[in-house]
């Protein structure tokens, strides 16, 4: 990104970006919570980056 003028002083400069990290799950397994009807919860889902070469 390049600005077209420098910004004053004081005057915020904000940006916005995507990103892309590829995961694997790190569990064969979950653990589901479906203690209401059509509700459910998953508590937590371990993820692993892959490092790519």
């Amino acid at each position: 990104m390049v600005l077209d003028h420098a910004p004053g002083e004081g005057e915020a400069v904000a940006a916005g970006f995507q990103f892309d990290t590829p995961v694997r799950f790190d569990t064969d397994h979950l653990e589901v919570d479906l203690a209401a009807f059509e509700a459910g919860s998953v508590p937590s889902v371990p993820l692993v980056e892959i490092r790519v070469a």
